[in-house]
């Protein structure tokens, strides 16, 4: 293929074929503001229940799902919200508010100068407004950070090669990515989130990590001035870029070769630890001077959580409990799943041998206030028996409450979502 067409069919801006054509599936989003059922562009509100459901990858695409029958209707990309969103890559993971039902992401244009722009998509009115626009060298992030008045959005060790031009001939992210540079420090931008607001606050930097998945994060009063307000970022850091060659299928198949490698405890290399960084004294209006992010501590690796998930209660605020899969050596895959307590710094472990846990997702109890008042759903791969079953833990606890097993294998995904019946 000629140049030209590589960059026809790697950024086209919506996608040719029939919905089930499209290769998406990583995250879901129910209820995405702004869009119809089929995709199209809407303003209204949505009615109660799952009006519309969307598939989501790391990329500005939606692929529309038929909630009840989970069949591809329709593909649209993130210009239908909003002309400037024109860039190619966005983070799986956006982030919604839970009270207002409005969604906040970025839009990555790829280009000699990659540009990136924070928006908002209102629930209420399907507006979507850009928060604010800046430059900085073409970065793979797959999730950013949501606080009460804040967007979050930090540019990890994760590079494209030749300013994202790499994706035109490798047609990958793995290996579009430069490699792993471990003097490269780390650049936070915090952005405000109020729609024609203060834009872009403050860039921090701090030492290098690269990571898939936030946590949580979450504003205090400052540690060194009490008149203004530190954020507390949570994520799953890791110290190279081992991880995206780890789940190469060859990597991962116990008999294979090179998954002792990966699977060997002590091979640090390929594992994520739960660090918590602080930034402090997040200034009033826009500050052209970088400051420093501060490491508060960082949890062993390969403990967990990794696909971490929160109570929705305390999403943005302060939290105590974490949730999420680890992968401690007892596999050449994930082996088990954690609950993470951030106060005393301990942890309950839910493992069981051949058993083989997907991410947790957290549902809380109406009928409790406390913040680990609920149970997790875990859909297990039972690799003795060879079938698949939905494992119910209490959330307290980490026991198990009940199971449902299904007569075969459910194939493993990576993210999944709980929706309360109307």
């Amino acid at each position: 293929m000629t140049l030209f067409q590589k960059a026809q069919s790697v950024f086209k801006t919506i996608p040719q074929g029939v919905p089930d054509e499209v290769d998406i599936s990583v995250s879901l989003n129910v209820n995405f503001p702004g869009l119809s059922a089929t995709g199209s562009k809407q303003e209204k509100m949505p009615e109660p229940g799952i009006q519309t459901l969307c598939n989501r990858t790391d990329n500005s695409t939606f692929q529309m799902l038929d909630p009840q029958t989970l069949e591809p209707i329709g593909i649209a990309d993130q210009t239908v919200l909003h002309p400037s969103l024109r860039g190619p890559l966005s983070a799986a993971h956006c982030k919604t508010d839970l009270t207002t039902g409005d969604v906040y992401n970025y839009n990555l244009d790829i280009g000699l100068t990659s540009t990136y722009r924070i928006f908002h998509v209102s629930r209420a009115t399907g507006k979507t407004s850009i928060l604010a626009t800046f430059t900085h060298a073409a970065t793979y992030v797959h999730s950013l950070l949501l606080t009460e008045h804040y967007v979050v959005l930090c540019l990890w060790n994760a590079r494209f090669r030749a300013g994202g031009m790499s994706l035109l001939w490798t047609h990958n992210f793995v290996d579009a990515l430069a490699d792993y540079d471990p003097t490269q420090r780390i650049t936070w931008f915090v952005v405000d989130r109020t729609p024609g607001g203060r834009g872009l606050i403050a860039r921090y930097e701090s030492d290098p990590f690269f990571s898939f998945h936030t946590i949580n994060a979450y504003e205090e009063h400052s540690s060194t001035n009490p008149s203004k307000t530190d954020i507390i970022a949570d994520v799953c850091a890791y110290d190279s870029l081992d991880v995206l060659k780890r789940f190469y299928i060859d990597n991962i198949l116990s008999d294979s070769a090179t998954a002792r490698h990966f699977g060997e405890s002590r091979n640090h290399s390929a594992r994520g630890a739960f660090r918590r960084f602080r930034l402090p004294a997040v200034p009033e209006a826009s500050s052209p001077k970088t400051l420093t992010a501060e490491l508060v501590f960082s949890m062993g690796k390969g403990l967990g959580p990794e696909l971490p998930h929160v109570s929705p209660r305390v999403r943005g605020r302060k939290y105590r409990y974490v949730y999420g899969v680890t992968d401690s050596g007892k596999s050449v895959f994930l082996d088990g799943l954690v609950k993470h307590d951030v106060v005393t710094q301990t942890s309950l472990y839910w493992s069981q041998h051949g058993q083989t846990a997907s991410e947790p997702i957290f549902v809380t109890d109406p009928d409790s206030e406390d913040e680990d008042g609920g149970v997790l759903l875990s859909v297990v791969l039972d690799g003795i028996e060879g079938r698949s079953y939905l494992l119910v833990l209490d959330a307290k606890t980490m026991t198990e409450v009940g199971r449902a097993t299904v007569h075969g294998v459910v194939g493993f995904g990576f993210h999944g979502a709980h929706v309360r019946d109307a």
